[in-house]
């Protein structure tokens, strides 16, 4: 079968998509039709599709030539997609994420992050995603929900670019803190959410010399070493502290919000200031920014398997589908948004990639602004008595009986 069009969006976006053991002939000796690497890129177009069925996928196959040449088969059946999606190796998977995090890293070389002064930002939370029905027999949490959990890192390069490093899947019952430290390693700055603030977790952290800026609650015990006096009038509290188990010395803050909130915060960086601290704790929003995206625009509510295995591949997919986005934005077009940048995606998925880029490069015309609106005589509204029985109102009329 001979080869798609190398300029086609289609191809030039899944070129990003390193390969690893799913592409080795050895691994795909015994698939007949579509190899793992494909099944990948197949998910993957189907998230940037918004087909959102297995069948729906079957025919997308069918009626997308140039899909058929890239995956190399003519039709296949919902019901092997389904299969083959259990079979799918999650280790693998895995494997993808980290070594597209590390082509961002060499397109991001000189980043320092939002503040250069904090340097880069990891972000570390979890949420929610709820299964299908027929899962809820090993994803209860109660008596009347069910869910699973996607513990996951982000890094903060600029204030308009993010990349997840790291995930690992779990069943709602599962705690931030057990999970955190499968996500987590010696090399930047980690902010956290209370849900991580145990003061076993943090006294291997202080072992390992990990640095981290987290909320703890109010009954978080620690031993003042020295207090200082608040520069800040919202800050209640700036003192030199010990978590009780642990001789290194420890930054803890306490400040009230807008809304009359108190958070306490704790930190081993002790070069930050008042406020620089509490504007890292502020970009704690980015991940969940992150995550009402990837919900929003890639579907992540969706899936299409009843089976553990198979959500947590279509986890990991999702978010690969979301890092070659990014990746392919920061090539070819740095500074749109990446929202606008994944709509003239799916725009021009199946059409040459000239096309996309003169899309996005389109001059706009410009505009004089919102300009003050003349006086003009009220619009007569044709209500069509004819064809309908109207009795027409405004809403002035209700206002004007309560005065």
């Amino acid at each position: 079968m001979r080869v798609i069009d190398q300029n086609l969006v289609l191809r030039q976006y899944l070129s990003w998509l390193p390969e690893n053991r799913l592409a080795c002939p050895l691994m795909n000796y015994e698939a007949k039709k579509l190899t793992d690497f494909n099944l990948v890129k197949l998910f993957i177009v189907s998230t940037l599709c918004k087909w959102e069925s297995l069948r729906e996928i079957e025919e997308g196959i069918r009626s997308k030539k140039a899909l058929q040449r890239e995956l190399e088969l003519t039709s296949i059946s919902y019901s092997q997609i389904s299969r083959r999606l259990i079979d799918l190796n999650t280790a693998d998977l895995a494997d993808f994420l980290g070594r597209l995090a590390r082509h961002y890293w060499v397109l991001q070389r000189h980043a320092r992050g939002i503040n250069p002064k904090v340097g880069i930002l990891r972000i570390i939370d979890g949420t929610y995603v709820k299964p299908p029905d027929n899962a809820s027999n090993w994803t209860a949490i109660s008596k009347v929900s069910s869910g699973i959990k996607l513990h996951v890192r982000i890094a903060v390069a600029y204030a308009d670019s993010v990349f997840p490093k790291k995930m690992i899947p779990s069943t709602g019952n599962i705690a931030d803190s057990d999970a955190v430290n499968h996500i987590i390693d010696e090399d930047a700055l980690y902010v956290m959410d209370r849900g991580y603030g145990q003061k076993t977790k943090i006294g291997g952290w202080l072992e390992r010399n990990i640095q981290f800026l987290l909320r703890v609650r109010k009954t978080f015990r620690v031993e003042i070493i020295r207090a200082y006096k608040p520069t800040l009038p919202h800050v209640k509290r700036n003192d030199l502290v010990s978590i009780l188990t642990r001789k290194e010395i420890c930054r803890y803050i306490e400040f009230v919000d807008h809304e009359g909130t108190t958070f306490h915060l704790l930190t081993n960086r002790l070069d930050l200031s008042e406020s620089k601290i509490l504007e890292t704790y502020k970009n704690r929003w980015y991940i969940e920014l992150f995550f009402k995206w990837i919900k929003q625009h890639l579907k992540v509510r969706h899936v299409f398997s009843h089976s553990p295995k198979g959500i947590w591949n279509q986890m990991f997919i999702t978010l690969i589908t979301f890092a070659l986005i990014e990746i392919m934005r920061l090539i070819q077009q740095p500074r749109k948004p990446i929202w606008e940048f994944l709509r003239m995606i799916r725009h021009y998925v199946f059409q040459p990639i000239s096309q996309l880029l003169k899309s996005c490069n389109r001059r706009l015309k410009k505009s004089k602004g919102r300009q003050k609106l003349p006086e003009c005589i009220p619009i007569k509204i044709e209500f069509g008595e004819d064809f309908a029985i109207v009795s027409p109102k405004t809403k002035e009329c209700f206002l004007n009986k309560k005065k």
